[in-house]
Parts: structure tokens; C-alpha cells; sequence
């Protein structure tokens, strides 16, 4: 099956395509996940949840048996903890294409959940519902799209948008093309590996792209 992500991977997940081999699959497309829950959360999901899976709190199990019970996905594929391998499942849009992927730590709680979604939702409409995040990520993905994470530590969300290409402006109508679900307590562990901008409302993508990180990752130093 495919590479589960790992915590700190997922959320350098556009990295980690770009280094693969051959072209990246698109950022924005119809084929993927037709879902808007994560605007429409109700009081049984408390904070950011997907289909009811709150990431740190959900047992893998029981989000297994969510995905393999909700029509709208397809072709669901599991591994269960294997040694110091954590589980964690692949799955599809129903008639559409491979969309999201979960991992869990090795006591078996949902550790990260990345899911892409079909455009439908956009940056102002994220904003509205948990107001305005807290950093930036731009990452040069292909040469005809460019991304911007909108990352929300506290909640343990990322959303992922697109403005077009490098010469574009981040804006209200950027649409979402994917959703990163994370454990806000592992949020230290995160910023570890990360590069972040801070937030300042609706620019141009190079003027993130080009600003000064406020979140840089930690140096270890070489054991001499």
C-alpha cells in the first residue's frame, strides 16, 4: 500500500513530493474528496474532526471502522502496527481519485490525518469559521501551482490553498485543496522541522514566500 504519513511528514508533505520521482499529482482537482464537514462541524466533533475522527483522541480501530462504513470512499487500505511501525490506512473519493491518509501513534491513537479535497470550499470561508490563522507556509509545488498553508496550531489544523501560480495573490476565493488534521499537543514536535511565516491577510504569494520566517527549525547540534 502506499506510504502511510507520519506525523512530522505530513505536514511537509508538499517536500516530500517534490523529491519523489516523476510529476506530483495535481493540487486542485474535481476527482478529489467532495466534502465541506470541515466548515459544518456539529457539537458531537468538538474542534477540527473528520467524519467524526478527532485526531489524539480517536482509537485507530474505531477510525478504521468509520472509513470502511462511509459510502463517499473507495479502495480503503490498512496496516496494522507492525514492531515500531504505527498503523494506518489509505483510502479514495468514491468514483474519484486516492484522497487521504491516516496515521496513528504506536498505543494506537490517531496521531495525523491529511485529507484532499475537490475545491469547493475557500480561505475567507475557513477564516469565518476559525478566524484567522496564525502562520503561513508557501511551497513552490509545480511550476503551475503554488500552495499556502493556513495553519491553525492551536486546533491542530492546516489548511492547505492555491492561489494559482507564483505570480498570484492569496485570497479570499483561493480555493481549499487539502485539510491537515493534527494532535495540537504535538504541535513543539511540529515545529521542530518547520518553516513558517506569520499571517498577514490576503498578499501575494511571493511576498510570503519571500518574507522572514518567524518559525525556523531547531538545529541539533553535530555530535563531534
Amino acid at each position: 500500500m502506499k506510504k502511510i504519513l507520519g506525523l512530522t511528514v505530513a505536514f511537509v508533505i508538499f517536500g516530500a513530493l517534490l523529491a519523489g520521482c516523476g510529476a506530483p499529482p495535481p493540487l486542485k482537482s474535481d476527482k478529489y474528496l467532495k466534502d465541506t464537514s470541515l466548515l459544518s462541524q456539529d457539537a458531537s466533533c468538538s474542534g477540527p474532526c473528520f467524519h467524526g475522527i478527532i485526531v489524539g483522541k480517536t482509537n485507530f480501530s474505531d477510525a478504521l471502522t468509520t472509513i470502511k462504513a462511509d459510502p463517499t470512499f473507495d479502495n480503503v487500505q490498512s496496516q496494522d502496527k507492525s514492531g515500531d511501525k504505527p498503523a494506518g490506512a489509505s483510502w479514495a473519493a468514491k468514483d474519484g481519485d486516492p484522497c487521504c491518509q491516516l496515521s496513528a501513534t504506536l498505543e494506537g491513537v490517531v496521531s495525523a490525518m491529511l485529507v484532499k479535497v475537490a475545491p469547493t470550499m475557500t480561505a475567507q470561508q475557513v477564516i469565518d469559521k476559525f478566524g484567522q490563522p496564525k502562520f503561513v507556509n508557501p511551497v513552490d509545488y509545480t511550476d503551475k501551482e503554488v500552495a499556502v498553508a493556513m495553519v491553525y496550531p492551536e486546533k491542530g489544523l492546516v489548511a492547505w490553498v492555491t492561489p494559482g501560480d507564483s505570480t498570484s495573490q492569496l485570497a479570499a476565493n483561493s480555493p481549499v485543496v487539502m485539510v491537515l488534521f493534527l494532535d495540537p499537543n504535538d504541535w513543539d514536535k511540529i515545529k521542530d522541522t518547520a518553516t513558517l511565516q506569520g499571517w498577514n491577510g490576503f498578499l501575494p504569494y511571493q511576498t510570503y514566500k519571500n518574507a522572514t520566517p518567524v518559525v525556523t527549525p531547531r538545529i541539533t547540534p553535530t555530535a563531534q
